[in-house]
């Protein structure tokens, strides 16, 4: 049995791209796919991830135990799991030995690993305005340098730690050190190109024989979610995880005359500093990854 595991990063469409497994589960099964339900029906698998962290390994035996058994009854060769979160595997590979070890032994014989990688200053730009509804305290400029300097950034809330790793081949090639799997990279550009989100990719997993009557099937439904806020709103959004309040029209009606300078000095600031931080991703980053 396969196991495939897609691990975001984050910001290149695998939350739409996970709402598309999701909502398709029973077509998968019958094109030979489990993309097993987890905790609370949750569309992506970010537990896995986060018990991994957490080095809850019984959870995780109990888990695929469970999963593996259902694909067994249903005769599927292929279990495919979804969370950019995985990607945190990327920064902290030394967990990835141990977790391998585990779906190994209960049974799995063949472990591919898949990242879809985005351009840097993209991404950085896109997880900028994500990290603000998570609570996050960010600097653009800081965040920005940070990223220059360390290849990485790191930040966190009251309940989560965040890794995000953009030397991509700087961490490919520390996590190749220790996964006994396979790994592919793939473009943002080409996973995001069809009508679905990341349709080559579950296609290459398919049965052969099915594939045709999958894409043909009335049943299948896709749904684009997780839009990026507007500028202002990332900057309120910030203001608010600094204050420590939960904004509503209201405090913002209220407060308008301290607010609204603020946020113009926010803006003001990204303004003045992007372009050189653009220029300085180009000479970090020439390239986006050489494993595409």
């Amino acid at each position: 049995m396969k196991i495939v595991i897609h691990m975001g990063l984050h910001k290149t469409g695998s939350t739409s791209f996970q709402n598309f497994l999701s909502l398709n589960k029973l077509v998968l099964m019958d094109a030979g796919i489990l993309y097993p339900n987890i905790d609370n029906n949750e569309e992506s698998h970010w537990i896995i991830p986060n018990q991994i962290i957490l080095e809850n390994w019984t959870y995780l035996e109990n888990y695929f135990k469970e999963i593996i058994l259902i694909a067994n009854k249903n005769n599927l060769k292929t279990i495919f799991i979804s969370s950019e979160d995985i990607s945190i595997l990327l920064t902290e590979s030394y967990r990835v030995n141990k977790f391998e070890n585990l779906i190994t032994r209960l049974g799995i014989a063949e472990i591919e690993w898949v990242c879809v990688l985005r351009n840097q200053w993209d991404y950085f730009n896109s997880l900028y305005a994500e990290m603000s509804k998570h609570k996050v305290c960010l600097n653009y400029a800081s965040a920005g340098e940070e990223i220059i300097n360390f290849g990485q950034i790191s930040m966190g809330n009251d309940r989560f730690r965040y890794r995000f790793a953009f030397d991509y081949d700087y961490f490919i090639d520390k996590f190749l050190g220790e996964t006994k799997g396979s790994f592919s990279a793939i473009s943002y550009e080409s996973f995001i190109s069809n009508k679905f989100i990341g349709k080559e990719l579950i296609n290459t997993y398919i049965d052969s024989d099915k594939k045709t009557k999958f894409w043909l099937s009335n049943l299948i439904k896709s749904e684009k979610i997780n839009s990026r806020p507007d500028a202002d709103t990332i900057e309120i959004d910030y203001l608010a995880n600094f204050l420590g309040i939960s904004m509503t029209n209201e405090i913002f009606e209220n407060n308008q005359n301290s607010f609204v300078p603020i946020i113009q000095n926010r803006h003001g600031m990204i303004d003045l500093v992007s372009k050189d931080l653009n220029n300085r991703f180009l000479e970090r980053f020439p390239i986006v990854s050489n494993f595409l």
